[in-house]
């Protein structure tokens, strides 16, 4: 078995990315990765090793934000687009390009209904299965199937909305 602090070393950033997924709030995503770790410090010696530590860690992450959720609205600030899109002349005209497709990217998932985002990050961001999403989900595996097929089909047509080609 791992140590907190192996865990914390190892899978820090990949709850970060997951949370910022979710919330695209940088700052709310450092302080519910922060408080996924403290909560895996108060219950790992409840962890029976029915599933692999990684699906456990994200369930006790999906918890924590849930519960946040619950205690808190909706507190992400959204990206301000005006910043976004005044270009810097000191920055590569590529490098400009690629920041207004990811500002892009994230208007999108942002109009993306939650249950379809996070199963849509779990498994295109954050690479897990869906055997590991059905378990970090309480959901089935045919569910999380339909649900990401569903989830890309909505996220090319939001984009192509955004991005004017439809």
């Amino acid at each position: 078995m791992q140590t907190v602090e192996q865990l914390y070393k190892l899978y820090e950033k990949p709850v970060f990315r997951y949370f910022y997924g979710l919330t695209t709030d940088y700052y709310l995503a450092e302080e519910l990765t922060q408080e996924t770790f403290f909560q895996v410090l108060r219950t790992i010696p409840m962890f029976r090793g029915d599933a692999q530590i990684t699906t456990w860690l994200y369930k006790v992450a999906r918890n924590v934000y849930g519960t946040w959720k619950r205690k808190k609205a909706n507190h992400s600030l959204p990206l301000d687009n005006e910043s976004l899109q005044i270009p810097d002349p000191k920055e590569p005209p590529d490098f400009l390009e690629q920041k207004e497709k990811v500002a892009l990217l994230f208007r999108t998932l942002r109009q993306l209904p939650e249950n379809y985002r996070e199963v849509l990050w779990l498994r295109e961001w954050q690479d897990l299965s869906y055997e590991e999403i059905a378990v970090i989900t309480s959901h089935s595996v045919p569910w999380v199937k339909t649900t990401l097929h569903r989830a890309r089909l909505h996220f090319r047509q939001l984009y192509g909305k955004e991005e004017g080609l439809i």
